[in-house]
């Protein structure tokens, strides 16, 4: 199993939710180019997140130990793909890691599939800081 760097406690914080109690109604819809790659994966957790509260009614503790996972594995080149071996080490690890997030590895992979994209796209220096 690949050596894991801890994403940084001050960053992934399950308990604090980065968008507050901001109503899915209420906030303004940025009209981003939906080709734009972020520059820094906390802008894009960031964006993401608003999306699927939105969409899916997903709350921040569910989500923040997701966006850690693909984090600390993108970081740690884990394998990707849909080879049965590959998702069952996944699976195992993502029941390690979850914390208290209530989404099993079924509804957690895409979300970390997502991320692993992104982060293919944010230079190494911009997501090297949120590495501890």
């Amino acid at each position: 199993m690949p050596r894991l760097e801890r994403p940084a406690p001050s960053v992934f914080n399950a308990l604090l939710d980065p968008l507050g109690q901001r109503s899915a109604q209420r906030r303004t819809r940025r009209h981003e180019d939906p080709q734009a790659v972020a520059q820094d994966y906390l802008q894009y957790m960031l964006s993401d997140y608003e999306e699927r509260r939105g969409q899916s009614h997903r709350n921040w503790r569910d989500l923040c130990p997701v966006y850690a996972f693909a984090l600390t594995t993108h970081a740690a080149d884990w394998p990707r793909g849909d080879a049965a071996d590959t998702c069952e080490e996944l699976a195992e690890h993502w029941e390690q890691m979850r914390g208290q997030s209530r989404l099993g590895w079924s509804q957690a992979r895409p979300v970390v599939e997502d991320a692993w994209r992104a982060l293919d796209h944010i230079p190494a220096a911009a997501v090297r800081p949120l590495l501890q």
